[in-house]
Order: C-alpha cells, then structure tokens, then sequence
C-alpha cells in the first residue's frame, strides 16, 4: 500500500506539474498584450494604407497635367524651335515626380512586407497552440473522467453492479477517492487548456484573415502606381532622346 501510495503521490505530482507547464505555455503564446499590438497593428496597417491612398491621389493629380503637356507640346515646340526651354521647364517636374513615385513604392513594398511579417508570426503562434489544444484527446479525456466518475461514485456508494472495468479499478486495486478525484481535476485542467487553445488557435486564424485582407489593396495601390511611374519614366527617356537628338542636329554644319 505504501508504494502505490507513493506511486499515485508521483503521478499526481507530475500530472499536476504537467498542467502547469500547458497553463504557462498557452499564457506565453497569446497574452492580453498580444492582443493589444495586434489591434494597434492593424489601425496602424489601415491608416498607411490611407496615407498612401492619398500620396497616390496626389501623385495622380500631378503627374496627369504634366503628362498632357508633354504630349501635346514637345512637337508643337520642336517646330517653334523651343524645344530645349520646353523640357528643361518641366525637367524639375519629372524628376521630383520621379523621386516621390520611387518613395511612395518603395513604401508600399514596406508596408506589404509588414503585413506579411505580422501573418507569419500569427502562424507561428498557432502552430505552438496546435499541440496544446489536443483535438485528437479531449475526447478521450473526457471518457476516461467519466468513467473515473463512475467508478468513484459506486466506490463511495458501497455499489457492486458495476462495470469490470471500475470494479478493477477501484476494488482490487484499492484505488482511493482523494487519488480519484486529483486524477479527475488533473484531466478537467488539461481539457480546458486544450478547449482554450483550440479557441485561440480559431480566433488568430480570424485575425490572419483579418490581416490577409489588407493585402489585396496594397497590390492595388501597386498597380495604379505602376501607371503613373511608367509615365513618368517615359516623359523622362523621351525627354533624354530629344535632347539628344537636339544636340546632334546643333553639330551638324548647315
């Protein structure tokens, strides 16, 4: 008896040292202060995306009017002779468009990179709770309480209609109430551990889908911006060309 005592003493110990170390771990994974730089990430995700939206407006506003002008003059100017004055106008233009489109990808590609980032660690976290939340044995810990119980309670009851299984389990081998019912809290502790990973895993799935939605606009924001910077970039080389060409036509002897 002293040794079985012993034995249910050491199991009960590490049972109950093992709950501890779920408990500490699921509270490592996802802590309220998680949560809060979660929230604070996405407003701060949400209010970039603003901000670009409305670089890209401005951008818009002032590369459409340069673009017709280049388009519509740079002829009518080769002819009048003003070509060079024409682009030399409005090379300061360019170049200061060039730059802000360059700026303004470039932090598209930080803020997408961001986002991503965010989405990795989400999945990190999830897979450490994948473990914790036991989805293949909260049943079995439930059917194992549940016939403790049964046991436990014809035991206490002085019942001898019971099933072998318990009658084993709590007759011959002199299994004790306080045993059982440390046993039963044990398994209680862990399958709420395990339902309370299991929710949490659910709920960063939500806020990686909720992060996964943010994506769609920064490539939007990418496509427009794409536009506006192939034609700034063509106004630039073309300009480059007709100076060039102007340059070889002021060589040439009459």
């Amino acid at each position: 008896m002293e040794s079985l005592a012993a034995e249910t003493d050491d199991n009960a110990a590490a049972g109950m040292s093992y709950v501890l170390r779920e408990e500490e771990q699921l509270a490592q994974v996802w802590s309220a202060r998680d949560r809060v730089e979660h929230e604070r990430s996405v407003r701060d995700s949400i209010e970039r995306i603003g901000g670009l939206r409305r670089q890209l407006e401005g951008l818009r506003a002032q590369t459409d009017p340069i673009w017709e002008r280049f388009v519509t003059l740079t002829l009518e100017r080769l002819l009048s002779e003003q070509l060079r004055e024409f682009l030399d106008g409005i090379d300061s233009e360019i170049q200061g468009l060039s730059q802000r489109s360059v700026e303004m990808d470039c932090e598209i590609d930080r803020l997408r990179a961001y986002i991503q980032e965010r989405r990795r660690g989400l999945e990190e976290k999830i897979a450490l709770l994948e473990p914790l939340a036991h989805r293949t044995s909260t049943q079995n810990h439930l059917n194992m309480m549940l016939a403790r119980v049964e046991g436990l309670e014809a035991y206490l009851l002085g019942k001898k209609d019971v099933a072998p299984e318990a009658y084993n389990l709590h007759y011959r081998r002199h299994t004790t109430a306080p045993g059982d019912l440390l046993y039963i809290r044990i398994r209680l502790l862990t399958t709420r551990v395990a339902i309370t990973a299991a929710n949490r895993s659910k709920q960063l799935s939500e806020f990686d889908l909720e992060l996964a939605a943010l994506l769609p606009e920064t490539e939007r924001l990418k496509a427009e911006l794409a536009v506006l910077l192939a034609r700034v970039e063509c106004m630039s080389e073309l300009s480059r060309y007709w100076l060039a060409y102007l340059n070889i036509a002021r060589e040439q002897p009459d």
